[in-house]
Formats: C-alpha cells, sequence, structure tokens
C-alpha cells in the first residue's frame, strides 16, 4: 500500500459525472461495501421478542442489520468499529485493514476498536504483527481524550506495534491509493462527514447525526451519497413510535429531514444506512420504502451491499 503524505489542497473542479453503479461481489473496481447497517440498536436486538427481530432470526441475510460499518474495497479504508466489526469482517472475509477512519467517538461506532488486535497481533510470532493506519480528524482525536478510554487504548495499541494513529485537519487532504479524502466538521459536537474522489467520482459519507447539518456547495451532487436513515414518527400501521416529548426529536434528524438533505445535496444515488431497529420496519418494508420514494434516488442499504465507486 503507498500513502502518501498528507497534504492541504484546495477542492479541485468537478469532472464529468458518471452513474452511480450497484455491483457484485465479482468486480474489481473499487467499491463500498456495507459491514453494518444497524444503529446503537443491530436487527436482531438482544432480548428482543417485537417481529422484526423474530423475522431477522428467523430469516437472516438481509434481514438482520449488525453495527455501523462502512468499508471501501480497494483503498483498504475502515469506517468504524462497532462492537460486532469482528463477526461483519469475518462474513465478507475481509481478513487485512490497512486503514481505520473514525467518524466519531460515540460507542456505537467505537467499542469494538479491539478487532485490531484480532486483525493484527500474532502473540507467538512478533514479528508477523500488521500494523494499522487509524485516521483521527482533530475534533475527534479530542473527543477520543475525553471518552471511553479511546485514547489511552489506541496509545496502547501503538505501543504494541498494532496501529499508528494519526491526525488529520478539516478539508485536509488524504491521499490513500488513489483516493483523496477530505474530513468536514457537521452541526452535531464531534461529527464528521467524509468527501471522497477517485478519478471523476465522488462519494459524500453522512454517516450519523446529521441533525442541523448544512452541507456547503462544494459537498453538493455527488456520484454516491451515504446518510443515515433519520427516525420515523409512526410504524407502518401508523401507530406513534417517538411521543412528543421524546428527546430524540431535538437530537437527531428525522427521516422528512433526511429526504431534505438528499433534495439539497442531489446525488445521484442516495444510501441510507444507521437504520435502527426502533422504528419496527423490516428489510421488506424498505423495499416498499424505496418505491414510495424512487424520485429520490435512494436506496435503504442491507449488510453486504457493494457498491462501485
Amino acid at each position: 500500500m503507498n500513502v502518501s503524505s498528507v497534504a492541504r489542497e484546495r477542492p479541485s473542479p468537478r469532472g464529468r459525472r458518471t452513474k452511480a453503479v450497484l455491483t457484485d461481489s465479482s468486480s474489481k473496481r473499487a467499491e463500498f461495501l456495507f459491514l453494518g447497517t444497524g444503529g446503537a440498536e443491530t436487527t436482531p436486538r438482544a432480548g428482543c421478542l417485537c417481529q422484526v427481530c423474530q423475522e431477522a432470526r428467523r430469516k437472516g441475510g438481509r434481514f438482520v442489520r449488525n453495527g455501523p460499518s462502512l468499508f471501501l474495497k480497494g483503498p483498504s479504508v475502515l469506517f468504524d468499529t462497532p462492537e460486532d466489526i469482528g463477526s461483519s469482517l469475518e462474513r465478507e472475509k475481509i481478513h487485512r485493514v490497512r486503514n481505520l477512519v473514525y467518524t466519531h467517538w460515540h460507542p456505537d461506532h467505537t467499542m469494538g476498536r479491539r478487532v485490531l488486535e484480532q486483525l493484527n497481533m500474532h502473540w507467538l510470532k512478533p514479528k508477523a504483527r500488521k500494523v494499522t493506519n487509524v485516521w483521527l480528524p482533530g475534533w475527534v482525536r479530542r473527543d477520543f481524550h475525553k471518552h471511553l478510554g479511546l485514547e489511552s487504548h489506541f496509545q496502547h495499541f501503538e505501543k504494541l506495534g498494532i496501529a499508528k494513529v494519526r491526525e488529520i485537519s478539516e478539508g485536509e487532504a488524504l491521499h490513500i491509493d488513489g483516493m483523496t479524502l477530505r474530513a468536514f466538521r457537521m452541526a452535531q459536537p464531534g461529527l464528521t462527514s467524509f468527501l471522497l474522489r477517485r478519478g471523476q467520482r465522488r462519494a459524500l459519507l453522512a454517516l450519523d447525526d446529521t441533525r442541523d447539518w448544512r452541507p456547503g456547495p462544494d459537498l453538493s451532487e455527488p456520484d454516491i451519497l451515504i446518510i443515515e436513515m433519520g427516525w420515523f414518527e409512526r410504524d407502518t400501521k401508523n401507530r406513534k413510535i417517538v411521543s412528543p416529548r421524546d428527546p430524540i426529536r431535538e437530537g437527531e434528524a428525522s427521516f422528512e429531514e433526511t429526504l431534505r438533505l438528499i433534495g439539497q445535496i442531489r446525488p445521484r444515488l442516495a444510501l441510507l444506512t444507521h437504520v435502527e431497529g426502533l422504528w419496527a420496519r423490516s428489510y421488506n418494508d424498505y423495499l416498499k420504502l424505496e418505491r414510495e420514494y424512487h424520485d429520490y434516488h435512494l436506496r435503504v442499504a442491507y449488510d453486504g451491499l457493494r457498491v462501485a465507486f
């Protein structure tokens, strides 16, 4: 792998637009692989006997949603490490992660960080250990100092020789194997969006907490937008599931707000992720949602979905 030095650059002009393409596992192109499309609650959720969780246990496959994580094949970039990241990597036969990028410090995105020990350590053969570059936007790094012992834990990984922590500034260009990545602050404290460019193609990632986010013109009209689903006030039977006084209304974006963001950003393809089991919808329900909102060019991602980049 060739990781060039980080250099500040002004965003380059848009090139010719190409169509976003869904691919299967045989594609040799760089591609996004959705390792987990759940949120703080996975589907099925341990101890939950609701209809959606029971269906997921019976059917498996696209009805199951692991914790939120995304992998970019080719450049080998993993975004976030939920608690079940090891199982997600095993499911997709990913045995090497060269780069790990964190979007923010929240537990559902960081508590599986020990996966670096499994991926890179060989306790009986120290010389066989591998190193993962861990990339942290500056504001995320500061939160790592404050929460969950994250900073000290990654310092421990560096002492073990299995990680190298690197900090990046807002808008700074990170070049990895023909891809350029830039990090941008979002409205919610500590949150990050990422603009990726590979040749003439652009992808915008806003994987969680898009409440009050106002993406600038430099982030508009990407080929691919990957964005959180947002909450639903009612279930599929029109029963209210989010009460008028629920704090989620103040702290999280709704599905309607997500639609407005898609309309503002105008991607060629919008992929919705961070799908909470709380919303009482199964894989089949989200297929119906896609048909209802087809004018938005959206797909609801599922675990194992691959999208060419």
